[in-house]
């Protein structure tokens, strides 16, 4: 991670800009305080999935088949036969 000075910011933004997008991220200082870092922009995702992409998705990242037999022996029966207080 760098940092750069706002004053710099402005009289270098394409510099600053070339580093980021070379993948560093960059803290933003006014009077030397950090105010704001900038950082490369993640791939994106879709924010929606057809169903059969969710479905391939869920699939490959199932998680250990024992858990759920795990869990069911930690959960024991219900407690819905205890007496209200």
């Amino acid at each position: 991670m760098s940092t750069v000075a706002s004053r710099d910011l402005r009289n270098h933004t394409a510099d600053v800009l070339r580093q980021v997008a070379e993948g560093t991220r960059v803290t933003i200082t006014v009077n030397g305080k950090p105010v704001a870092e900038v950082g490369p922009v993640r791939a994106s995702r879709p924010q929606f999935f057809a169903k059969a992409d969710l479905v391939a998705l869920l699939a490959a990242h199932q998680s250990d088949p024992q858990l759920s037999r795990d869990l069911d022996d930690l959960a024991g029966e219900t407690t819905d036969e205890l007496d209200p207080l």
